[in-house]
């Protein structure tokens, strides 16, 4: 069963998604949100499963709600996968600088740069290689940013003592 401080944490992680994909960059397929945080979030707070689950429902949630780009059920393979790899490497764990390194690589190469990118071919029926090296500058110029925020971030709430974990075991 469920603790209501893990629903309500869960909702307030989904709103600042919502709010934070809101404010993206770019046409749909090259699209820059800052929602990597509230997934970095999810993943350090409750693990890969349930991360996982806020990620499809965020990944819903934003195109029920915006409409933006195309919707296609391998989209949330995506969300899935992402959702679960923050949970992997972030949930009850010393955050550190490698763990975050790791996490941020793992979601931006296979995940966005590879899997995405021929999605986005598939879907809008685009050329991959030309999908590819658009997403391709716009990893590697997000890949340090989302690691230097996703660290200090966490290591702000931890300082803080904001996000004990163990409030939601």
């Amino acid at each position: 069963m469920l603790k209501s401080l893990v629903l309500t944490y869960s909702a307030l992680i989904l709103v600042l998604n919502i709010v934070l994909y809101k404010f993206s960059i770019g046409p749909s397929f090259f699209k820059v949100t800052f929602s990597f945080f509230p997934l970095a979030l999810s993943g350090y707070l409750f693990g890969p499963w349930w991360s996982s689950i806020l990620a499809l429902f965020s990944n819903i949630l934003c195109f029920t709600i915006f409409g933006s780009g195309s919707f296609h059920p391998l989209f949330l393979m995506t969300a899935l996968l992402s959702g679960f790899i923050s949970g992997l490497f972030l949930y009850r764990k010393n955050v550190n600088l490698v763990s975050v390194i790791i996490t941020q690589l793992l979601l931006m190469v296979p995940l966005s740069l590879f899997l995405n990118s021929w999605f986005i071919a598939l879907v809008y029926g685009i050329d991959y290689h030309f999908v590819f090296l658009g997403r391709l500058w716009r990893n590697v110029g997000l890949i340090p940013i989302q690691i230097i925020m996703v660290y200090l971030l966490i290591k702000a709430f931890e300082k803080r003592k904001l996000l004990a974990q163990n409030k939601f075991r």
